[in-house]
């Protein structure tokens, strides 16, 4: 992955980042970080590169023309205009699905402001994003240009020695992240947790969750709002359960799975709450070898209770969209009547790079709360 850092300080920029974790990276190929002078496209002969503001005021405003002419020999060099990423109080603040997002780019222009600003014209013109590491307001963007190559770098193939290190962590499923312990067992009278050393990989799982939500309920209440135990419920004997279990790998570490394909589980009363949030996946139309089902003897055991629930139909390729809407009508009537309310209502889950994507607009919805205002209702792929 490369980064372009457009700066009035390269030197902070490049010694900031040679160190460590990305130092090596970047020696081993990984990464690439390239700066560019906004002075050097100063007109001025003693490279000027701000004014006065229009109205009066205090400080400094960066002119439009060095920043633009900087950010041209970038694109003009790549042969295409990347992502570029202004960083600013007043874009929307950073956070880790905003990242891995970032992450799947191959370029990104990143855009130092300085001084009071930066002209306006000129960010209408080349900025796409709008980014803010924080309520609070610093001399210019460079550290938080660190900042996002620093957390972006953490999910580029490679750079960590452990892939789990960049995807389950703090804020995963909107939780902080378990406390950890290395040797010795003991420390100044302090024993590691038992459970830690039983060997049993489902009492530690469930002992890190329960961690994860006692350290978030004491140091960041305010993740729970948004933060829920996802269930994923399909068929597994149709085509795209495979898909749908990967979605749910990208949502949650502490997902839990139902297989509808039993009658035992379609028999029983399954009860979900407000703090769950239910992804499921039934056939509009089964597909050619499976048992003739209606789509409803799937979920009529099935009970929310202002449950938020992502609704995917699959099959139906051969149906008129008139005949599709109808059921997918039908379908949606009958699980809000149960005590759902539809996030999303989609047909299939996407593949690759889709997938990846389509799980970053869900988990914007989830996590943010955007859910109890937004609704979905397109193809995933198009998303």
């Amino acid at each position: 992955m490369r980064f372009h850092v457009l700066t009035l300080f390269p030197e902070m920029i490049e010694q900031g980042i040679h160190t460590s974790i990305l130092g090596r990276a970047i020696q081993n190929g990984y990464l690439q970080v390239e700066t560019t002078n906004i002075r050097d496209f100063s007109a001025n002969k003693f490279h000027r590169v701000d004014d006065y503001p229009y109205g009066g005021g205090a400080g400094m405003v960066m002119e439009a023309e060095p920043v633009f002419r900087a950010h041209q020999s970038v694109t003009e060099k790549l042969g295409r205009m990347p992502r570029t990423i202004y960083l600013t109080p007043q874009g929307k603040v950073l956070n880790q699905t905003m990242v891995e997002e970032f992450a799947l780019e191959e370029d990104l222009i990143l855009l130092c402001g300085h001084y009071e600003g930066i002209d306006d014209r000129v960010l209408q013109e080349v900025v796409t994003d709008y980014v803010s590491i924080g309520d609070y307001v610093l001399t210019g963007g460079e550290l938080g240009a660190m900042v996002l190559i620093d957390a972006v770098s953490r999910f580029v193939p490679g750079v960590l020695s452990n892939e789990e290190s960049s995807q389950f962590e703090s804020l995963q499923d909107n939780l902080l992240e378990y406390p950890h312990y290395t040797r010795p067992e003991e420390w100044h009278g302090k024993k590691v947790p038992e459970v830690l050393l039983c060997g049993d990989h489902k009492k530690i799982d469930a002992w890190r969750h329960e961690e994860s939500f006692r350290r978030t309920k004491e140091r960041r209440p305010d993740l729970l709002e948004n933060a829920f135990l996802i269930t994923c419920a399909c068929d597994e004997t149709q085509p795209g359960a495979e898909q749908i279990h990967k979605l749910m790998d990208e949502l949650t570490r502490y997902g839990k799975s139902i297989d509808l394909a039993r009658k035992k589980i379609r028999r029983q009363k399954n009860r979900f709450g407000e703090k769950e949030f239910l992804l499921l996946q039934i056939p509009i139309e089964p597909a050619p070898d499976a048992p003739v089902m209606d789509p409803g003897e799937y979920t009529e055991n099935f009970y929310g209770r202002k449950t938020p629930l992502v609704l995917i139909l699959s099959g139906g390729e051969e149906m008129a969209d008139e005949q599709w809407n109808e059921k997918a009508f039908l379908i949606e009537s009958d699980l809000c009547a149960r005590g759902f309310l539809i996030v999303a209502l989609v047909r299939e889950v996407p593949f690759g790079e889709g997938l990846k994507r389509f799980s970053f607009t869900l988990r914007d919805l989830i996590y943010t709360g955007k859910w109890k205002n937004e609704k979905i209702l397109a193809s995933a792929d198009a998303l």
